[in-house]
């Protein structure tokens, strides 16, 4: 790949540079992509994510908590998120009536349409991520990425075994 700074050009060394240089440029582009597909419907990559979350668990109780664990986000972000989806009447928040200091969130039905509607970008998205591996490469980058992900975890709760 041919890379340009300013008025120099260069060919990324793949072989040599960092892992976590790799994920930052799979990161970026990723959510620029997304988010540039996502702008027509006025919504970003994080509030498709919430959405999702809500569509996937839409017949049991969802809460401001769960979502914050489920995308591994602070209580504040979920606030704001949810805040912007009820104001896209995307979802509905509603005070537990068994614990009032709990928020019960679900997904309207002009959420379930959005999601609906994405499907097929979501489809998509996949395939072109995974354009030219065999089903088998497929199933061992989920489970390599898996993998990544649960050393992150154990590296940020301080269980590295180091």
């Amino acid at each position: 790949m041919t890379c340009y700074d300013k008025e120099r050009e260069f060919v990324r060394d793949k072989s040599h540079e960092p892992i976590s240089f790799k994920f930052k440029l799979i990161h970026e582009a990723f959510a620029n992509m997304i988010n540039n597909q996502l702008r027509e419907s006025d919504m970003t990559f994080s509030q498709m994510m919430v959405m999702l979350i809500l569509w996937e668990r839409r017949d049991q109780r969802v809460t401001q908590k769960d979502i914050s664990e489920a995308l591994h986000i602070k209580h504040p972000t979920t606030i704001g998120l949810l805040k912007r989806l009820e104001e896209k009447e995307m979802v509905k928040i509603v005070v537990d009536p068994d614990n009032r200091k709990y928020r019960n969130i679900a997904i309207t039905d002009k959420g379930e349409a959005f999601i609906e509607k994405n499907k097929e970008r979501r489809h998509k998205m996949n395939a072109v991520l995974t354009d030219g591996m065999s089903e088998q490469d497929v199933e061992k980058l989920r489970t390599l990425l898996d993998h990544v992900i649960d050393n992150m975890a154990s590296m940020n709760t301080g269980d590295d075994n180091s």
